[in-house]
């Protein structure tokens, strides 16, 4: 996978520390496009080092390949980078650059990229990667989406793969698996290295080479079990050549445990459609949550505003985990406030703690006949509520009037709920004053909630837990406007900070 290399130390370092170079043995660039990142790290063995610096010259490449450099290393000259790493303890990677081919390269082209380590109290250490231009391509069948699986059952999943490139993987193939939570996968061979962590999954190696235009899949599926609690959840894996840039968030340190059956191998197939690139598949199973609605009492004077907490507690014994997955919620509750009264917003900032909560419902405005909020949870587990506080004026007495509050599934990922019975709670009111008394002026709040995943069985929605809500305080109409499109803004500036986080930098560990 990777080639280390690291000289003999001489006399003057005898009891200093080993710098360690850790290389991909080849380098697959296009014919179009741009290549991945080049995948590097450096190791001090034996002890710290000091002033370490490492130079990477692809001018072999010349005319053939222009670079973009990348993480924090400069340009020292045509096709030539300098990182300085500074004081090391233990291990760094480092990304340096990435390739793309000119319009003179061609399939077949080859060079070298080499390297050179230094430090002022270790050993100069070389060396070096093997370019190919046009080489293997190896691009992975999707997972057909899973249905009806029971809790607790055994499924299966099959990798695929083709090599859409010029040229053979010739060293073998490359598996990463990996998972979602609830599903744990079988030790079953011995060419395979499974992590301690269920989702985590494993990687196997293949030292079957795979030309130009041939598809494989493996020779025995991928045994899963999926764990009683689990409602949803996704399957995928990568692959990549022997030798070649292994993903990103590939160590094969956290894979400890080796399978202990006989080796899995490959087996050919048609290379049709199907291989799209994405080894992605969800899976569903038939175990349900039970939703309660959770209800509350509007109590008080005529005129006077009170607050109620309302919401939803998922009873289980179903898990609606849906972190990493498309869903954005575990479905919603819509709130009816009683007749008689108003629902302003959420208690002030004096009341919650500055700086107050924020609005988590629809529509964004008060006195609305209902109100519908998200269950703004996606690790939804059994035990869990998710609650909005409001704040209800009472406008004036009416007899034997409710409220309430009704749970509603995600129709994309539904909970299954099988007890209708506990999916409605009552809103009461406890009214006391004259039935035809008008609400004290300037009574009214900013429309403003907060929203509170909680493992208590309370409904409070107060104790520790996933908070939805959170936000700035601020009074009236336009003060809410205000809060939400400063919540989108934050929002979309946070997707923007992960999307465009630099690909590849200088940074600790693989």
């Amino acid at each position: 996978m990777t080639a280390a290399l690291a000289v003999t130390t001489p006399a003057a370092h005898a009891a200093a520390t080993t710098l360690v170079l850790d290389t991909q043995e080849n380098y697959y660039l296009p014919t179009e496009g741009e290549g991945p990142n080049l995948d590097l790290g450096i190791t001090a063995s034996g002890g710290d080092a000091h002033d370490v610096s490492v130079t990477v010259d692809a001018s072999s490449l010349a005319g053939k390949a222009t670079m973009v450099v990348t993480g924090d290393c400069v340009s020292t000259g045509t096709l030539k980078v300098r990182c300085d790493v500074g004081p090391l303890s233990g291990k760094e990677s480092i990304d340096p650059f990435l390739l793309k081919p000119t319009s003179a390269a061609k399939a077949g082209d080859t060079g070298a990229i080499t390297y050179t380590a230094t430090a002022s109290d270790a050993a100069t250490v070389t060396g070096k990667t093997d370019v190919l231009v046009g080489g293997p391509k190896l691009v992975a069948r999707s997972y057909p989406a899973l249905k009806d699986i029971a809790p607790g059952a055994v499924f299966e999943r099959t990798p695929a793969f083709t090599n859409t490139g010029k040229a053979p993987a010739d060293k073998g193939v490359m598996l990463l698996v990996q998972d979602s939570e609830g599903v744990s996968l079988a030790h079953d061979h011995s060419n395979c290295h499974y992590a301690d962590r269920p989702e985590a999954g494993a990687w196997c190696r293949f030292d079957t080479p795979v030309a130009p235009g041939a598809a494989y899949e493996t020779a025995a599926p991928l045994h899963y079990t999926a764990s009683k609690d689990t409602m949803y959840g996704y399957n995928t894996y990568v692959v990549w050549p022997v030798g070649g840039t292994a993903p990103d968030s590939f160590d094969p340190s956290g894979f400890p445990e080796t399978g202990t059956g006989a080796p899995l191998g490959l087996k050919s197939v048609a290379s049709g459609s199907g291989f799209t690139d994405s080894g992605y598949g969800t899976f569903a199973t038939t175990q349900h949550a039970d939703y309660q609605a959770l209800g509350d009492t509007v109590e008080g004077k005529v005129g006077e505003t009170v607050s109620i907490t309302v919401g939803v507690r998922n009873n289980g014994p179903g898990w609606m985990n849906f972190r990493w997955m498309d869903a954005v919620n575990s479905g919603t509750f819509v709130v009816t406030p009683p007749a008689g009264t108003t629902i302003t917003g959420a208690p002030g900032p004096d009341e919650q703690g500055d700086p107050g909560p924020r609005w988590n419902c629809t529509p964004r405005k008060a006195d609305a006949k209902s109100y519908t909020c998200d269950i703004g949870s996606t690790d939804f587990r059994p035990g869990d509520s998710v609650t909005q506080k409001f704040t209800v004026r009472i406008d004036r007495v009416v007899p034997d009037a409710r409220g309430s509050v009704r749970a509603v599934e995600n129709p994309e990922y539904p909970n299954r709920d099988d007890d209708a019975a506990n999916d409605t709670a009552a809103i009461a009111v406890k009214a006391t004053g004259s039935a035809t008394a008008s609400p004290s002026a300037g009574a009214s709040a900013s429309p403003s909630a907060t929203a509170t995943a909680s493992p208590s069985g309370s409904g409070a929605g107060t104790s520790s837990g996933t908070t939805t809500g959170g936000g700035l305080a601020a009074t009236g109409a336009d003060g809410v406007l205000l809060r939400a499109g400063i919540a989108a803004l934050l929002v979309a500036g946070g997707a923007l900070a992960f999307l465009t986080a630099r690909r590849s930098r200088l940074r600790s560990g693989r």
